[in-house]
C-alpha cells in the first residue's frame, strides 16, 4: 500500500513539476524524535512542547487546509482547528485513563478505614467536628464499589472549609478562584462532600464553566482534607 501511494505521489510530480502535497505534509509532520513512541507522524505544541499524535484523518485535513490555499510550512502554521481536535482528543484520553483507574480501585478490596479529628489547620478550624470513614460497602455507582465518605456536622460548612483547603494548595489566584466557583456551584445544587465523592462525576463541575483539572482536584481528594492519611 505504502509502496504504490509512493508511486502515485511520484507520478503526480512528475505531471505537475511540483512536489505532491500529500508528500510535502506527510513529510513535514514525520515526528523527528527517535524517543517519541506515539506514531511516524506528530504534532508538537510549539508552547508545550508535547507531542500529539497524527493520523490518517488529521493529515487528511491538513492536506486539504493546504490545498485550499493555507500555508503549512512548519508545525507552528497547523491551523487552530486541528489544534482544538488534538487537545480534545487528548482531554478524553486522559479522562478515559482515569476513569478505568478509578474503577480499578474501587474493585480493590480494602480495609476499612476509620478517621476522626478536628480542623486541623488553624486558619481552617470551626466549631464543628467531622468523622471520615472510609468503607467497601457503600452503594455500587454504575455497577461499581465506592468507598463511603460520612462527615459529621454541617454539610454545607464542610463544603466551604474542604474549598478553602483545595486552595491553600494552590498559589496561582485563578486557580484558586476555580475552586471558589466549584464550591458555588456544589452549594447552588445542594451538593455535599459525600454525594461528591459517590457520584465523582467532574463533568458536572466542568459544565459549570470549572477547568478540567480542578474539577477532578475537587471530586477526588476528600479523604486527604486537613491532612488526613490512611
Amino acid at each position: 500500500m505504502l509502496n504504490e501511494r509512493d508511486q502515485q505521489l511520484d507520478a503526480e510530480q512528475h505531471i505537475s513539476g511540483e512536489q505532491s502535497i500529500w508528500r510535502a505534509v506527510y513529510n513535514l509532520m514525520r515526528c523527528p524524535s527517535p524517543s517519541c513512541h506515539l506514531g511516524p507522524h506528530c504534532w508538537q505544541d510549539p508552547h508545550g512542547k508535547k507531542h500529539y499524535q497524527l493520523r490518517t484523518h488529521h493529515l487528511k485535513r491538513l492536506i486539504a487546509y493546504v490545498e485550499g490555499g493555507g500555508i503549512l510550512e512548519c508545525q507552528g502554521d497547523v491551523p487552530d482547528a486541528v489544534r482544538e481536535e488534538l487537545f480534545l482528543e487528548e482531554q478524553q484520553k486522559l479522562e478515559n485513563q482515569q476513569s478505568k483507574s478509578n474503577k480499578m480501585l474501587a474493585s480493590g478490596n480494602c480495609p476499612p478505614i476509620n478517621i476522626n479529628f478536628m480542623g486541623g489547620q488553624p486558619h481552617l478550624q470551626s466549631s464543628a467536628a467531622y468523622s471520615i470513614a472510609a468503607s467497601d460497602t457503600s452503594p455500587a455507582q454504575n455497577g461499581q464499589i465506592v468507598d463511603q465518605l460520612i462527615i459529621d456536622g454541617p454539610r454545607d460548612v464542610a463544603v466551604r472549609e474542604y474549598s478553602a483547603w483545595q486552595e491553600t494548595n494552590v498559589v496561582d489566584d485563578n486557580m484558586k478562584a476555580q475552586f471558589r466557583q466549584a464550591c458555588d456551584a456544589t452549594l447552588a445544587n445542594g451538593l455535599d462532600l459525600e454525594q461528591i465523592h459517590e457520584d465523582r462525576d467532574p463533568g458536572f463541575f466542568i459544565e459549570k464553566g470549572v477547568a478540567v483539572g480542578i474539577a477532578r482536584r475537587f471530586i477526588g481528594y476528600q479523604s486527604h482534607w486537613q491532612g488526613v492519611t490512611e
